[in-house]
């Protein structure tokens, strides 16, 4: 049996590596984030600062195509493969917690996978930020804050919307979607219960 992968995409400032870390500590297993940037670096011989300015990036902007040394593909091109390759080999390993990414459609073929998308009011995810090391260190009204939310959407979802066939934060593209502002333990028992059901219907 093919392990079970819980993936997670969600909306900026909703909570989601706390919920991740959470399913992790519940089941034990890893959780991949930043960590994704780090291994392709390896991989790749690129920079980790290189791929992290990638993400979230379409191909085609010229500061990106700056980077590709002579390559065919646009940095953020050679990133998305990269990284895509880093999630399939991860699953392949063990059970495990990919957060990003486009990780559930890099796994759209494969079985065992719960993929599942965070959100939450605006006004519940600006106290979220607020409450991060990043919003308690830098004090930016709620306009503000609010308006860096929605930008950071936005890259993810051009992002996802570029690289898959499918449409970022759309529920038919998951099987789990839920609200944060029920709070991080509800939302990380309810992952897990669905993960657990999805695992026994699968024997």
């Amino acid at each position: 049996m093919e392990p079970m992968v819980i993936t997670i995409a969600r909306e900026f400032a909703s909570g989601g590596r706390e919920i991740a870390q959470l399913i992790s500590e519940q089941l034990n297993i890893p959780v991949y984030n930043k960590e994704l940037i780090t291994i392709a670096a390896k991989k790749s011989g690129l920079t980790e600062e290189a791929i992290a300015a990638s993400e979230n990036q379409r191909s085609g902007s010229l500061i990106y195509s700056l980077y590709t040394m002579g390559n065919t593909l646009p940095l953020a091109d050679q990133v998305y493969i990269l990284q895509s390759n880093v999630i399939k080999e991860l699953a392949e390993q063990g059970p495990c917690v990919i957060m990003g990414r486009c990780g559930d459609y890099v796994l759209r073929e494969r079985p065992n996978v719960l993929r599942t998308f965070l959100y939450a009011p605006i006004e519940y995810r600006v106290e979220v930020a607020k409450a991060s090391p990043e919003g308690r260190e830098r004090s930016d009204p709620d306009k503000v804050i609010m308006q860096t939310l929605s930008k950071n959407d936005k890259k993810r979802a051009s992002y996802y919307n570029y690289y898959t066939e499918n449409r970022w934060g759309e529920a038919k593209n998951y099987d789990l979607c839920l609200n944060t502002q029920m709070g991080n333990e509800v939302c990380a028992d309810l992952i897990v219960r669905a993960a657990q059901a999805m695992m026994e219907g699968a024997k």
